[in-house]
């Protein structure tokens, strides 16, 4: 088969590897289809990571099943997703199950960049099959949504709520759809990019002037974008961070202010097995319909272009198609 592998943010060859074959407990899927998330184009984070097949917002269609891979038929579609928690340890048990050992532990092998990969069972569970009508291209959204679902649950937003969406790009789209979707009452956003501002309007959004908000969910790592947030946040207000900030670029807080106010500041990474199936509702109910953020879809030959177009800010969402 073939595989799209990083060697350098600007370097990805197209080399041959073999096909994978399922473990006990583990399937292989034919890739349907690779979005291009920003975390693949966030190069100190990828750096670490290298060399490297990238791509995890997968659909995908099953191919061959391992032993004891229960619930699982050859032939299925489905939207993947590339981590697991063991739904048992501490940190699950206190809802942070992304930071579970095992979630980080299980994985995509060799990426969503390829042909064809192995992933273990339960990543493509019966709840995950897609509807015979759904377009596989839509299904590679189910993993963003899932993300941004959870980084609404951290942040507490309620119907009723104001939200702030800062960074209109996918995710912070997705972050204004969702809201909509859980009756938030007013949903703001900033975005310096016309083109994308617009596109946000169009989701329902408001261009942001003075207005306090009770939620700010911050899509972008900019360390200024983030303190401009946590000042419009309301008394009592919510910031959550969706994007990591650089190590080189902390962001900087009034620490006053943040006591004075009360302000929690909260986090989220990645998304757990119930926001994929609650993204996979939403978007297969045609509650939210992503089809409208594709700019681009590319061949497997072409991932590198794929690539750049979405770290370059050249394109809104890149998918690629092998």
């Amino acid at each position: 088969m073939r595989v799209a592998r990083s060697y350098a943010p600007d370097e990805v060859r197209i080399e041959h590897a073999e096909d994978p074959e399922p473990g006990p407990e583990e399937v292989v899927c034919d890739v349907l289809a690779c979005g291009v998330c920003a975390s693949d184009v966030l190069d100190w984070y990828v750096a670490r990571k290298l060399p490297t097949v990238l791509g995890h917002e997968l659909a995908g269609i099953v191919h061959a099943v391992g032993l004891g891979a229960d619930g699982v038929q050859i032939g299925s579609r489905v939207a993947i997703h590339h981590h697991a928690p063991c739904g048992e340890c501490r940190r699950c048990r206190r809802g942070h199950e992304t930071l579970c050992e095992r979630f980080r532990a299980t994985n995509l092998h060799p990426g969503g960049f390829a042909e064809r990969l192995r992933v273990p069972a339960e990543l493509v569970g019966e709840l995950l099959e897609l509807p015979d009508d759904m377009d596989a291209v839509a299904a590679t959204f189910v993993e963003p949504l899932a993300c941004v679902l959870r980084a609404e649950d951290r942040a507490r937003l309620q119907p009723g709520d104001s939200l702030l969406v800062v960074g209109a790009g996918v995710n912070g789209l997705l972050a204004i759809a969702s809201a909509h979707a859980r009756s938030v009452e007013a949903v703001w956003v900033r975005e310096p990019n016309p083109d994308r501002m617009a596109r946000a309007q169009a989701f329902g959004a408001e261009r942001h002037g003075n207005e306090l908000v009770d939620v700010a969910i911050v899509c972008t790592p900019k360390p200024d974008a983030i303190a401009d947030a946590a000042a419009a946040l309301a008394p009592g207000g919510t910031l959550c961070l969706y994007a990591p900030p650089a190590p080189e670029a902390p962001p900087a807080f009034d620490g006053t202010s943040l006591f004075m106010r009360e302000l929690t500041i909260t986090a989220s990474y990645s998304a757990g097995p119930n926001d994929m199936r609650r993204a996979l509702e939403l978007i297969s109910s045609g509650q939210i319909d992503p089809l409208p953020l594709v700019t681009h879809r590319l061949a497997l030959e072409e991932t590198a272009a794929a690539l750049a177009l979405q770290r370059g800010g050249g394109a809104l969402k890149v998918v690629v198609v092998p």
